[in-house]
């Protein structure tokens, strides 16, 4: 490392410092989110619809019920705070740069902006395809097991949504995993050896979720596998390229 190339070390913060910059990050990605669930309230009718739409697909001829005479305005509530986090998703993404950025090196601060791009990228990627091809192969698995012991399905529109919103923020949050591995290369954590070491190990477990997930076919689990294992081989690749730029740092 030369002379002139700042070092993190000197950035270092204690436990109270970090505690202190974590709730600040947190306050300011609240107050984000609801501003984008104020923005959205006046649509939470059509972005409910949409949630719903795999459903109606998936359960022909059954209804989704409501139970509490509140439950409709709450289920709005929490249909306005899920879009606010799609909406402020870059916004919350450039919080958590500002949050981590105390431990990078200059030439890295400058990143910010691909940072934010990406991860906005590779979030939306994951929640598009939860809804296109998640949610409708686990709701079409759900309703033949309905159909197998001869009941009809009422469903509460409740834990219908609570399950659509769970699952793509959930798949938004897994297909982020090529940036925190870059993240962990960068910090010495991890290697693309290691990632290599464990890649049948990462398979297996992968196809193990998505067996659980999707109907019992091997097309349905290999639609849902497919993008994880290659996300993981992108994985080992983004390791290698920040343990080369850390080496030639080093020599530096």
């Amino acid at each position: 490392m030369s002379a002139s190339t700042p070092n993190p070390e000197q950035f270092r913060m204690g436990l109270m410092e970090h505690l202190r910059e974590l709730r600040k990050r947190l306050f300011i990605c609240a107050l984000f989110v609801l501003v984008g669930a104020c923005a959205s309230y006046s649509y939470a009718g059509m972005i409910f619809e949409l949630l719903c739409r795999p459903f109606f697909e998936a359960f022909p001829g059954s209804p989704l019920i409501g139970t509490a005479p509140a439950e409709a305005w709450f289920l709005k509530l929490k249909v306005s705070i899920f879009s606010g986090i799609i909406l402020t998703a870059p916004a919350l993404f450039y919080q958590l740069w500002r949050f981590t950025a105390p431990g990078l090196y200059s030439s890295e601060k400058r990143y910010v902006l691909p940072f934010v791009l990406l991860s906005t990228l590779l979030f939306g990627c994951g929640a598009y395809f939860c809804y296109s091809m998640v949610l409708p192969l686990s709701l079409a698995f759900f309703f033949e097991e309905f159909k197998s012991i001869g009941v009809t399905p009422t469903i509460r529109l409740s834990d219908h949504l609570s399950m659509a919103v769970t699952t793509i923020v959930g798949f938004g949050a897994v297909f982020e995993l090529p940036l925190l591995v870059l993240f962990l290369a960068r910090a010495g954590a991890i290697t693309h050896r290691t990632l290599i070491r464990y890649f049948r190990h990462a398979v297996v477990l992968i196809f193990i979720v998505a067996a659980v997930l999707t109907p019992p076919d091997v097309v349905s689990q290999c639609l849902m596998a497919g993008p994880l294992v290659l996300l993981y081989g992108i994985s080992i690749g983004v390791a290698l390229l920040a343990s080369r730029s850390t080496t030639a740092e080093t020599a530096t």
